[in-house]
């Protein structure tokens, strides 16, 4: 019995003690978690510091690297530039060597052609005393002054392209001067002198980049003289065609046609040619030379005033060169163009992309023409000239043109009118000649919007007029038409004229009466 109590004690104080043992364990293990917290915050607070150090170290060298790409772009494109520049000092210095070099091989050479006749052999031959002097000054000095630079290397070294040119183009009131057996010579050493040049051997390989025109007006070409010229200007010289103009050559049979499609052929880089006044007797020639002139890469510009002559319609051909790949001007003068009521001429027109200037000045284009080429205009913004003198318009014609330019029925009717196109040889257009004429867009509205404004002015109606036309909105319209007309009236203020040709339409315009009318017929006050 004293046993069992015995043994009972000894387990009541073993369980006694084992609570007590556990209870002093708790705070143990709540201070080791928070060290273990405390730890692994300190843990993550330096790895979020040495990701942050990362970073900033990862952003610094980005924009180092980034400052480093755009050093090396801005090398790369100064390097690119010296490579250009080394390129045409490179170019630059050959072509010295080679005026050098024909300078010296012709330093023993004189100028062989027969001295020119006198004025009387001229005169005896019916030339009258200024074509003499053309004869004398734009043919035998020329083709002296001409030769000797050649010659002497000093042809093609300057920034602009070389003319070698014989007569005027903008001179109309000689004779033609007929090829003459005293010519000959003059003719032989003008081109040797010019083969002599194009085909100088050169140091090494040359860029062939010497551009040059080549101008011959009112000077009969023989069909000899035609030879020796294609001999001196075949392609791989040290120089290009870059304009053609032969003008008034009286060529025989199809001598003209034959030389010039042949040059147009040869001289790819070309990019204006001429053939005026140079009639064409059959229509073969005239097919293959719009050929030649149409599949050329680089002609943009194209004088063909005169070609056709006689009953023949060159409103075919004019219509296939305007659908040239980048023709930008065009003189199709005295051509014989005829729609027959077709649309196709103005449709061209209407939709062309690039087409800067159009003569089509004494052709057949009638009234019925002038409502096809008024709506062409309506559409095209490039046309910045367009001749159309000596054509069969009657008034109703030109008024129908009138109004693509200037359509004054309503301010929006004038604001969309034709700003760009300036239209020449209208007889009844009164005020509007030389409208549109190399003012800026800008400044063609504003002078039209502002002169029908001060028509308006006279009668006192601009307000019921833009009241009509802006369907009673004027709360809108009234800010904008009062800063248009402060705008446009400080040019009168400042004397600033409309345009180069001296014509200014607003200098009698009233600016301040203007206001005043708008003002006190809108009732702004209400407003």
């Amino acid at each position: 019995m004293k046993s069992n109590e015995t043994k009972r004690r000894r387990l009541a104080g073993s369980a006694s003690a084992g609570v007590a043992t556990e209870t002093e364990d708790v705070p143990h293990d709540d201070a080791v978690s928070r060290r273990l917290e405390q730890r692994m915050d300190l843990t993550e607070a330096n790895f979020q510091r040495e990701i942050s150090a990362l970073k900033r170290a990862g952003e610094a060298l980005l924009a180092k690297n980034n400052a480093i790409e755009s050093q090396l772009s801005c090398l790369q494109e100064e390097n690119e530039r010296l490579k250009v520049k080394v390129f045409q000092l490179d170019e630059e210095n050959r072509k010295l060597e080679a005026a050098f070099k024909i300078h010296v091989e012709n330093m023993d050479w004189e100028y062989d052609a027969t001295d020119p006749p006198s004025d009387s052999y001229w005169e005896d031959q019916g030339y009258v005393d200024y074509e003499v002097q053309f004869i004398n000054e734009d043919f035998f000095r020329k083709a002296k002054e001409q030769s000797e630079k050649l010659r002497r290397g000093t042809f093609g070294l300057g920034s602009a392209a070389e003319v070698l040119q014989y007569g005027d183009p903008e001179y109309d009131g000689l004779s033609l001067i007929r090829h003459d057996h005293t010519m000959c010579s003059h003719w032989r050493e003008f081109c040797l002198a010019m083969k002599t040049w194009n085909f100088s051997s050169v140091r090494g390989t040359i860029e062939r980049t010497i551009p040059y025109s080549l101008s011959i007006c009112n000077i009969e070409l023989s069909a000899n003289v035609l030879n020796m010229l294609r001999e001196c200007i075949k392609p791989g010289g040290m120089g290009y065609v870059e304009e053609l103009n032969l003008t008034r050559n009286n060529f025989q049979g199809s001598d003209g046609i034959n030389f010039a499609i042949e040059i147009i052929q040869s001289q790819t880089k070309m990019t204006e040619f001429c053939y005026e006044r140079n009639p064409a007797d059959r229509e073969q020639d005239c097919q293959r030379l719009f050929d030649a002139i149409v599949s050329h890469p680089n002609i943009i510009k194209c004088n063909l005033n005169g070609l056709f002559g006689g009953e023949t319609n060159g409103h075919d051909y004019l219509v296939h060169l305007l659908r040239k790949d980048g023709i930008k001007n065009i003189n199709f003068a005295g051509c014989g163009v005829s729609t027959n009521g077709q649309s196709a001429l103005f449709d061209v027109i209407k939709l062309h992309p690039i087409l800067d200037e159009l003569n089509l000045e004494n052709n057949k284009l009638n009234d019925r023409d002038a409502i096809h080429l008024a709506d062409a205009l309506q559409r095209n913004r490039t046309l910045k000239e367009l001749e159309l003198q000596m054509n069969e318009f009657t008034r109703l014609g030109e008024e129908t043109l009138k109004k693509a330019i200037y359509d004054d029925s309503s301010l929006n009717a004038v604001a969309n009118s034709n700003h760009v196109c300036e239209i020449s040889g209208l007889r009844s257009w009164g005020f509007l000649h030389g409208v549109n004429f190399r003012v800026p867009y800008e400044r063609s509205r504003a002078q039209k919007i502002f002169r029908l404004l001060e028509e308006r002015n006279k009668e006192g109606t601009n307000a019921r007029h833009l009241e009509g036309e802006m369907r009673g909105d004027t709360l809108k319209i009234l800010p904008l038409t009062l800063a248009a007309i402060q705008i446009y009236g400080e040019y009168k203020a400042k004397k600033v004229k409309w345009q180069d040709n001296g014509i200014v339409w607003i200098e009698d315009a009233a600016p301040l009466s203007i206001t005043y009318e708008l003002l006190k017929s809108w009732n702004v006050p209400v407003l």
